[in-house]
């Protein structure tokens, strides 16, 4: 819930503003937005092409198909005896989307049917597997039908057809020819533009893992300013106090005001401390993870832990900002296996942002529960809140929810980071809610007989 953060809009000691980090930012945006929409272009622009071409192959195939089965009917006529070329009622014709028909004044040969088929749609560079099948005007229905394997691992075999032909009911013998696998063919006809599409779209993967890449690396970019610029005016003033107290040190007739020397010396002596804290806790943070806390567990009493905590420091301190806290209790024996100083360090988190980020008078909720083998605990207050847009960030390490170049609340982002972990290693989580303005729902969830 740490509120510090860089202001992208800062003032150099030479009174300079810097604008350089929103800038980028507006850049950045401006080059995704761009790199996105001519992405989209691009994929578009592709697709259309790859259905055009598949169209065209469509046309082409058919009209392939239909000229060879014009020269298959020319022949089957001038094997019986029959010199003249077919006319135009007699030329081949497609039904369907797969299907097509020739009328033929005369009987039809199977044996050379099948042999001028192969051989005209070989010669039209056509593999695709097709059917055929001769109908008799006298029977009226198809008396004979055969699938013909043109692929180069059965080319040649026959079967019979399993799903037939349409049923079709003419004053003319004609025979049909249709090819089951055609869009498979024609997607084998289309390889090159498949693969510059593969292609595109690796390209475009590719692209867009870079984008990520680069957002990645300018929001931590961002977090290691926040923290620098954190860190400095956390250690500003304790080295500005230090520095005063050691001026007034270095005069020689000090020694003659001993409460005055130890004034200063304590003030110097307590900064020192507080200093050395300070990179301790950084130091820790930095370098830890939750496998890496190592956690003491035994019986805690919430209610005896909560209560030392609120009496002896946060009931005093909100009491003096007009405030006011309430902690509900469903069980007071209620006893979870936790590790005694890390839970209290969770719950002074907590407590500590919700006094200190709180603009009027801070109230202060604590509800403790048992729902579904888990103790909850709820800490509600009535602070400034947090946006949706930073409320997602939160727990992360060195994050603090900007607020401009005011650092009024003191912190390095780590606080809520080590709640989490220290929540994680007990087996449980911590979850946040928030409305900007209204104040912030924190819940922490601990199995109960979790060892």
């Amino acid at each position: 819930m740490a509120k510090d953060g860089i202001s992208l809009l800062k003032t150099t000691p030479g009174g300079l503003k810097l604008k350089s980090s929103f800038m980028s930012s507006r850049n950045l945006r401006i080059v995704f937005i761009l790199a996105v929409v001519s992405a989209i272009l691009m994929l578009i622009t592709q697709l259309y092409w790859v259905k055009t071409s598949y169209d065209v192959e469509h046309k082409i195939f058919d009209s392939k198909v239909i000229s060879s089965l014009n020269s298959v009917t020319t022949g089957l006529l001038r094997s019986n005896e029959n010199n003249y070329a077919p006319t135009v009622n007699n030329q081949a014709k497609k039904e369907g989307k797969h299907y097509f028909t020739v009328q033929i004044g005369d009987t039809i040969n199977p044996i050379a049917l099948e042999k001028l088929l192969v051989r005209e749609l070989g010669i039209k560079s056509i593999t695709a597997d097709f059917e055929y099948g001769i109908y008799s005007c006298e029977d009226k229905k198809i008396k004979h039908s055969r699938y013909v394997y043109l692929s180069e691992d059965k080319s040649g075999d026959t079967k019979d057809v399993v799903k037939g032909f349409p049923n079709a009911e003419n004053e003319n013998n004609f025979f049909a020819v249709q090819f089951p696998n055609r869009n498979i063919f024609l997607s084998g006809e289309m390889n090159k533009w498949l693969l510059s599409t593969a292609l595109l779209f690796a390209v475009l993967l590719i692209l867009g893992y870079a984008m990520f890449i680069i957002f990645k690396q300018k929001r931590l970019s961002e977090i290691q300013k926040n923290f620098v610029n954190n860190m400095t005016h956390e250690f500003k003033t304790p080295l500005a106090t230090i520095k005063i107290s050691a001026e007034v040190l270095k005069n020689p007739n000090i020694v003659n005001n001993p409460q005055r020397l130890l004034n200063y010396a304590t003030i110097v002596s307590n900064e020192t401390a507080h200093l050395t804290k300070q990179v301790e806790r950084v130091l820790h943070m930095a370098k830890n993870n939750k496998n890496a806390i190592e956690l003491n567990k035994e019986p805690v009493n919430i209610k005896e832990l909560l209560d030392e905590m609120t009496e002896r420091t946060y009931a005093p301190w909100i009491r003096s900002r007009g405030g006011e806290m309430t902690i509900n209790y469903e069980d007071e024996s209620l006893i979870i296996m936790a590790d005694t100083l890390h839970f209290k360090n969770v719950m002074g988190n907590l407590l500590d942002n919700a006094i200190k980020y709180c603009e009027v008078a801070p109230k202060i909720i604590v509800d403790v529960y048992i729902k579904e083998a888990n103790v909850h605990i709820d800490i509600k207050d009535n602070g400034i809140g947090i946006s949706k847009e930073n409320l997602k960030n939160v727990f992360k390490r060195f994050y603090r929810v900007p607020t401009g170049n005011i650092h009024n609340v003191k912190g390095f982002g780590l606080g809520l980071n080590y709640v989490r972990l220290i929540c994680e290693r007990h087996g449980g989580k911590i979850t946040a809610q928030s409305t900007l303005g209204k104040g912030s729902t924190f819940s922490i969830f601990i199995p109960i007989n979790k060892k």
